[in-house]
């Protein structure tokens, strides 16, 4: 099995560097390239055509968010991880209908982030707890398909859009994981979002509508 191929785009150089130590340490992932600006970033991504990119707002020239989208627009199986810390949900918002394939802060520690990377690897959307609490500040009753909801799954929602993990969830409840998972399940259908990203982004469109 290929190694996977991971692009790291970030202008302070000492961050740029613990990335590239953090993720360099794990077998399966090899760094490809580095770059610190967002012009540099498109040319690179051109060239070496990484499997993901770790991708940081703030750049000298142009902001992360328009390096992603120019990068998407050649290369669309190119997963991107927005490793941020901004933790406000404009950025956040604006990152996932963009073309974010994550997106996480800079003060998780170094498990977390390479997980954060094998996850939008493998399809998934990871996002840090806190960012889902800042999105999601609203009850059940604003969000479209709540209504076919059982009152057990609302409890399973309002914990999971408060940014409560899945074993936060089953030791605040008193059930297993397992059952929390097939709630979870039944919430995502109902409401017919896939993820919590997307659970995020209908809770935070029932807001501002």
């Amino acid at each position: 099995m290929s190694n996977l191929r991971v692009m790291i785009v970030e202008d302070h150089p000492l961050m740029q560097m613990s990335i590239r130590k953090v993720l360099e340490r794990c077998n399966g992932i090899e760094v490809i390239g580095e770059a610190s600006t967002g012009k540099q970033a498109v040319v690179l991504a051109d060239d070496i055509m990484p499997d993901v990119i770790v991708m940081d707002i703030r750049l000298p020239d142009m902001d992360g968010i328009t390096t992603m989208k120019r990068i998407r627009d050649r290369h669309k199986e190119t997963k991107v991880l927005i490793f941020s810390g901004f933790d406000d949900k404009r950025y956040v918002i604006k990152a996932f209908e963009s073309g974010a394939d994550g997106y996480v802060l800079k003060s998780i520690d170094a498990v977390e982030l390479v997980e954060a990377v094998r996850q939008v690897a493998g399809g998934l959307n990871p996002i840090s707890p806190q960012l889902t609490r800042n999105i999601i500040p609203i009850g059940l009753h604003c969000i479209r398909g709540s209504d076919r909801l059982t009152p057990r799954e609302r409890e399973v929602w309002k914990l999971l859009s408060n940014g409560a993990t899945n074993v936060e969830i089953s030791q605040k409840l008193f059930v297993s994981e397992s059952t929390v998972k097939f709630h979870i399940r039944n919430i995502f259908h109902k409401l017919g979002v896939k993820n919590r990203v997307e659970a995020a982004k209908l809770a935070y469109d029932s807001v501002v509508a």
